[in-house]
């Protein structure tokens, strides 16, 4: 059975989460600061770390980043009550395989910490879905001829890229036949600049994300 890491400074969201994934998991370590858990990969195998964005000591997103200098294949999901990008951006830094960044409202939702967790430690890189909600609104608000243009199902394409689905549930969720959406899927990525390859998934996600965070930026000067 998997191991799971829960570092949170509310008791209450601890319990909590303690309680969801032990459907699915085994919780081997609970503690209350981003410096406990780092100190926590030292005596643990942990395949996935739960970390609170913000947490006294050491917050999430930095504790994420040690604890993956000490144990590159460990799962990282930050859940956070802020939809900041710089956050997210610091979070994926050059390395988005096996990262998740949710917010604590999509949570009320069990089961979507136990799909992400589960999600993250297949190698995903998940974007909760109204952040990515958000990065379309944004492209749609902001983007013009001089942009990549994409057609609204290569959105809905790349909306559920980033909420982690594989191509064949993409292919189910969208009636798409797969060597189209597979066609589909390499149009958006040359758009985007992405090398065509085999890993697509956290690439796709994260240039879409930078993508929308410039034009934003832009209209924003």
């Amino acid at each position: 059975m998997s191991k799971i890491l829960i570092a949170d400074d509310s008791e209450p969201i601890r319990s909590l989460y303690k309680r969801v994934l032990s459907i699915n998991y085994d919780v081997t370590k609970v503690v209350e600061d981003g410096l406990q858990a780092v100190e926590a990969i030292s005596d643990n195998e942990i395949d996935v770390a739960v970390l609170d964005v913000r947490m006294p000591k050491l917050d999430g997103i930095s504790a994420s980043k040690l604890i993956r200098s000490q144990a590159p294949e460990i799962g990282i999901v930050i859940v956070s009550a802020y939809d900041d990008w710089t956050y997210i951006q610091d979070l994926i830094g050059d390395d988005p395989i096996a990262k998740a960044y949710m917010l604590k409202s999509s949570l009320d939702d069990i089961g979507e910490l136990i799909r992400t967790v589960s999600l993250v430690q297949q190698r995903y890189f998940v974007l909760d879905k109204v952040l990515v909600e958000k990065l379309i609104g944004y492209y749609n608000r902001h983007s013009d001829s001089s942009s990549s243009n994409f057609s609204s199902q290569q959105l809905q394409i790349i909306s559920l890229n980033c909420n982690g689905m594989d191509l064949n549930e993409i292919s189910n969720e969208l009636d798409i036949p797969l060597n189209q959406l597979e066609k589909e899927l390499q149009i958006v990525a040359e758009s985007l600049g992405i090398e065509i390859s085999e890993n697509l998934q956290p690439r796709v996600g994260v240039a879409f994300l930078d993508h929308c965070v410039n034009l934003y930026n832009q209209s924003s000067i």
